[in-house]
């Protein structure tokens, strides 16, 4: 076995408190304050791992700022990220992630750091080293704040860093199975109708927002998705609304998906509200008999 510690490159937090902004500090923020949200991006530079190994265990480490008591009803999340973040990142344009692959933890504790398993994480890193993109942390649940160490800390003891325990693949080359690919699914979903209304004031019925999703799902599978419709308010204020659904492909052939979902947006839309965007999330999770 083989130990690698690799300490985050990059941190940034968002925040609706500055929808067009973000906080980079020697800290990053995590969770719900006065009617605010914080949410902290981490990126690690795994390109100094060697090649073609397996990943035994990855464990993250955040060295706590504030908080220093037990409550482990308080529930913190951490997801792999779709996409990269920069210092140009926002709350307004917030990085998609894989909802599916989360890792929870709970950080209101006395000690002054917080471990969190992240072994399947990482090892998705290891084998497609582009879906990298980061880390995302929150905590949407519960009326706390969690303030760790950022990369930007001048104290380097109190960098997140991530622990990978390693050992040397003697495989070639060993395809994936279906069960683990969260990325692979081949699924897009888009805006096909909107009712907005044009005048005020704002309708007591919902808005209804229709979208398509199309693709294939592979045969003998099943298939877990959940799309989301992101609003922009007129104020600056996001919005996300969901809709989640299951295909079964029983079927020697893949299964094309061409299916429209209405989904409701409440308060409705207004004057001076807009569609963001619309994003998918799936995974499989079993194998269908026929």
């Amino acid at each position: 076995m083989n130990t690698f510690v690799i300490p985050a490159s990059k941190s940034l937090t968002l925040t609706d408190k500055i929808p067009n902004g973000n906080i980079q500090d020697y800290k990053i923020i995590v969770g719900c304050d006065n009617g605010f949200e914080y949410h902290s991006l981490l990126y690690f530079n795994i390109s100094s791992l060697p090649n073609n190994i397996i990943v035994t265990k990855a464990e993250l480490t955040l060295f706590k700022c504030d908080g220093f008591h037990n409550d482990k009803s308080i529930e913190f999340i951490i997801y792999p990220m779709y996409d990269h973040f920069s210092i140009y990142t926002t709350y307004s344009r917030i990085p998609a992630a894989d909802k599916f692959s989360g890792a929870r933890f709970y950080p209101i504790i006395s000690k002054s750091t917080v471990t969190i398993d992240i072994t399947h994480i990482v090892s998705s890193w290891i084998k497609n080293v582009s879906s990298n993109k980061g880390m995302i942390i929150s905590n949407m649940w519960n009326n706390s704040i969690a303030n760790f160490g950022s990369a930007l800390a001048k104290k380097k003891h109190i960098v997140p860093f991530i622990t990978i325990t390693y050992e040397n693949n003697s495989n070639k080359y060993t395809k994936n199975n279906k069960l683990h690919c969260n990325h692979d699914f081949h699924l897009s979903v888009q805006i096909v109708n909107s009712c907005n209304p044009i005048i005020a004031p704002v309708s007591p019925n919902p808005s209804l927002t229709e979208v398509i999703a199309i693709g294939t799902i592979e045969q003998h599978s099943i298939f877990v998705v959940i799309i989301e419709l992101v609003i922009t308010r007129i104020g600056g204020t996001l919005d996300k609304y969901y809709v989640s659904d299951e295909y079964i492909n029983s079927t020697d052939e893949p299964l094309n998906i061409n299916k429209t979902y209405s989904i409701p947006v409440v308060p409705a839309l207004n004057t001076g509200d807009s569609i963001t965007s619309t994003n998918i999330y799936g995974a499989y999770r079993g194998s269908a008999s026929i």
